[in-house]
């Protein structure tokens, strides 16, 4: 979905010009806590952590799809 998401929105440049503050802290949070599941991830885990990891993924793709949905929809208008 956020391949989508990229290719019909607004670049990312310029979704960097139209970024408030709290948007981005909220996309960089997003950001850093993917990078830190990513790494658990990658170590010796347990097959139920692992499950657990990739459905708090997929809630954080959801978040930032949604900031990025807001945003593109902001910039149609």
């Amino acid at each position: 979905m956020t391949n989508e998401i990229l290719d019909n929105a607004i670049s990312l440049n310029r979704l960097l010009w139209i970024l408030d503050d709290e948007s981005f802290n909220k996309l960089l949070a997003i950001t850093q806590a993917h990078l830190r599941l990513v790494k658990e991830h990658s170590e010796i885990v347990l097959p139920e952590r692992r499950q657990a990891i990739r459905a708090e993924i997929e809630r954080l793709r959801v978040k930032r799809d949604s900031i990025l949905v807001s945003f593109e929809q902001e910039d149609m208008a």
